[in-house]
Formats: C-alpha cells, structure tokens, sequence
C-alpha cells in the first residue's frame, strides 16, 4: 500500500529501506559529516571570508575552528535524521501490520 500521509511518510516508506540497509554509521557519516558538514563548512568558509577578506591574519584560525564544529554539527544532524526515519519506518510498519 502506498498511500501514505505525508511526503515524509511517502519517502521513508519507499527509499528509507534502501538506505537503512547500508547501515547507521553510512549514513551519519556520509550524508551527515560528509554532506550537511560539508555545505556547513563551504558556508562559512566562504561567509568569514567575505567578512575578513581572504588575507586576514585569523582567518586561518577561524577556519581552522569550523572544521570540527562543521563536523560534530553534522553527525548530530545525521544521527538526529537517523533517529526520525527510524521512528517514521517503524510506525509505517506498524501501520502496515495493522491493516485488515
């Protein structure tokens, strides 16, 4: 059945288990440090940059600080996705056993 509520719920019943398969840790690092870290960190590079100037003596310094803040941003954000999909994949589940 894939009449589901939302897009979210829409989402996570057809592509959540694909992705669930490859496993936590794939996904945290790789769509969270990898991918959300990334564009945080391609953010702010290019925002203190701007705001610095690119020869500003501590600019080095604050992008040297980015970087594992950018990191740790992302693997809560990847872990916190997790954590929702799983909670959604399983109530759909759940749903699903449920039906007459």
């Amino acid at each position: 059945m894939n009449d589901f509520g939302s897009r979210a719920a829409r989402w996570t019943a057809v592509k959540w288990p694909a992705i669930r398969a490859r496993g936590m840790w794939h996904f945290v690092l790789l769509k969270g440090v990898g991918f959300w870290g990334g564009l945080m960190l391609a953010f702010m590079a290019i925002a203190m940059t701007l705001q610095l100037g690119p020869w500003h003596p501590r600019l080095p310094l604050v992008l040297a600080i980015a970087v594992p803040l950018c990191a740790i941003g992302g693997l809560i954000w990847g872990l916190l996705t997790w954590t929702f999909n799983e909670r959604i994949f399983h109530a759909l589940q759940q749903q699903k056993k449920n039906l007459p």
